[in-house]
């Protein structure tokens, strides 16, 4: 089975919906769209990290449709109330949108390369559909984060790693850790993809 233009995935972790509105194979590797809807305190993946790529150009952005959300860029912490909508610049550290209303938050994510990239986006796609996969087998927490590090350095190197790094590393030391743990993983019979289970639609009243 494989992901779809308008294929809703429910993580019962944190009670967060991920549906994928616009995917890199449909558009030529030009963008991946993501709409997120999060409960009362719930966050999107929410690991401090930046996208490498030219200053001037925007990896990201992310259009608060509803909700109250706080998120970071650089070392600053924004509050918005929607609507509102802000862009990531390559090389730029931040932190994504974590719900802090009383409702529903309902986040749209789009994410771009400098030059269309099919590969790329569906690595990063492939990121988000394993997040959501491992938790619904209850093996991510409710901050987003696999609970098993050798599966987080598989996944990371396979789907993320250049141009996603962490924030706080070198990239050499991060390429050679994260690259000893995803073989460590590959050897004892790790995958580092999962692919979640995908909602039902609703049935159609007569």
């Amino acid at each position: 089975m494989t992901t779809e233009q308008g294929d809703s995935y429910f993580n019962p972790v944190n009670n967060t919906r991920l549906v994928f509105t616009e995917l890199p194979k449909d558009n030529g590797g030009v963008r991946l769209v993501m709409d997120w809807f999060a409960g009362p305190g719930e966050t999107l993946p929410n690991t401090r990290h930046y996208h490498a790529g030219p200053a001037d150009f925007a990896s990201e952005r992310f259009d608060l449709i509803a909700g109250s959300a706080v998120y970071w860029i650089g070392d600053s912490k924004l509050r918005a109330d929607a609507p509102h909508s802000f862009d990531v610049p390559c090389n730029t550290i931040h932190v994504h949108p974590r719900n802090v209303g009383s409702g529903e938050m309902h986040v749209r994510q789009t994410v771009t390369t400098p030059q269309p990239d099919l590969h790329n986006l569906q690595r990063a796609q492939h990121f988000f559909e394993t997040l959501v996969a491992l938790g619904q087998q209850g093996r991510s927490d409710r901050e987003c984060n696999f609970t098993d590090r050798l599966q987080s350095a598989l996944t990371m190197r396979e789907t993320l790693l250049d141009p996603t790094w962490l924030a706080g590393q070198s990239q050499a030391l991060q390429r050679a850790t994260i690259g000893l743990g995803a073989t460590l993983a590959l050897t004892l019979g790790y995958k580092a993809r999962h692919q979640p289970v995908k909602e039902q639609a609703a049935a159609q009243t007569p």
